[in-house]
C-alpha cells in the first residue's frame, strides 16, 4: 500500500477544532491557531498564526451548538482511532458521522481519502484529497496523498513532476536545516521521485538525485532504502536485502519504516512477502 499521510492534516485539525471548543465560548477574537507541517504523521506546536488568518471552515465549526461539536470531535477521534487499528469499515462509518454534523473539516476529507487507499479505491481517494486541499490550500501533507494516487496507478512522469514541486515547497518554505516532520516528508518525496525516474528507466538521473541526499546520519532511512532500490532493480536482491534489513535495525523496526518498504512494494521492486520475513531482522 502506498505511504499516505493521514497524521499531520488531522493533527493540524484536530488542534484547531480543540482549540474552537474550548476558547469559542469566551470570546472569538481571542482565538489562535497553530501552524504545524503536514506530512508522514508529525505535528508539532508551532508559533501561532494571526487571527485574521482563521480558516472560514474553523469558524464554521465554532458557530456549532456545544453539542454538535461535541459528537463530532467525539466521531472524529473515534475514525483516526479506527483507522489507525487498520479497521477501515468502522473508520468510514465514523467518518460518516462526523461529516453528517459538519462536513468542511479538511481532516475528515483526508481521512476518508486515506481509508478508500486502504481498499485501492483510487478516484475516491483521490476526490477526497481534493477536496481536502480546497478547504486547506496549500497543505503539503495533502499534495503528498495527491502525488501518490499517481504513484499508486503508476503514472510515473506525473507523480515525479507533483513530487518535486512538493520537495520545493518545503524547501522554500523552511528556513535553515529540515529537520523533523519536514525532513522525513521531504526525504519520502525525493525517494518517490527517484524510484519514479527508475520506473522510467533514467537511472542516472535517479542515481545522482539520490546520491546528493546520501548521508549515514541522516535522521529518515532515505540512504539505506535508495541503496535497496538500485540494488532491487539491477537485480541484486541479497544486497537490497541487507540494506533493509540495516534501516529496520537502526530505525528502530518494522513499523518505523513501513512508508518506506510500503514504497518499494509498490513499485514492484519488492515483494510484499517480505515485510514478514524482516520482522525479527
Amino acid at each position: 500500500m502506498g505511504s499516505i499521510c493521514n497524521e499531520c492534516l488531522p493533527e493540524r485539525s484536530s488542534y484547531l477544532i480543540n482549540l474552537v471548543m474550548n476558547c469559542y465560548n469566551k470570546m472569538l477574537a481571542l482565538l489562535a491557531l497553530s501552524g504545524v507541517f503536514s506530512g508522514v504523521g508529525f505535528a508539532q506546536d508551532q508559533e501561532v498564526e494571526k487571527k485574521e488568518d482563521v480558516r472560514e471552515w474553523v469558524v464554521k465549526f465554532g458557530n456549532l451548538s456545544e453539542e454538535k461539536r461535541k459528537n463530532y470531535s467525539e466521531a472524529r477521534i473515534k475514525a483516526r482511532q479506527f483507522f489507525s487499528q487498520k479497521r477501515t469499515f468502522e473508520s468510514l462509518e465514523q467518518i460518516h458521522k462526523a461529516s453528517a454534523i459538519f462536513d468542511e473539516d479538511p481532516t475528515i476529507w483526508n481521512l476518508k481519502g486515506s481509508c478508500y487507499v486502504e481498499f485501492r479505491t483510487f478516484e475516491k481517494a483521490r476526490k477526497s484529497f481534493q477536496k481536502a486541499l480546497e478547504l486547506e490550500p496549500g497543505n503539503t501533507g495533502v499534495l503528498f496523498n495527491l502525488a501518490e494516487m499517481d504513484y499508486v496507478t503508476k503514472n510515473w512522469q506525473d507523480c515525479a513532476t507533483k513530487m518535486l514541486e512538493l520537495v520545493e515547497k518545503i524547501d522554500n518554505s523552511v528556513d535553515g536545516e529540515l529537520e523533523g516532520s519536514a525532513l522525513i516528508l521531504h526525504r519520502l518525496a525525493l525517494f518517490k521521485i527517484v524510484l519514479c525516474h527508475v520506473k522510467l528507466e533514467k537511472k542516472d538521473e535517479a542515481m545522482k538525485l539520490a546520491q546528493e541526499k546520501w548521508d549515514d546520519f541522516d535522521d529518515t532511512p532515505f540512504t539505506y532504502y535508495t541503496k535497496a532500490a538500485f540494488d532491487f532493480a539491477d537485480g541484486n536482491e541479497e544486497e537490497g536485502r541487507l540494506w533493509i534489513n540495516s534501516a529496520i535495525r537502526v530505525f528502530g523496526g518494522i513499523s518505523n519504516v513501513a512508508s518506506w518498504q510500503d514504497t518499494l512494494i509498490e513499485a514492484g521492486l519488492l515483494e510484499s512477502f517480505f515485510n514478514e520475513s524482516t520482522d525479527d531482522a
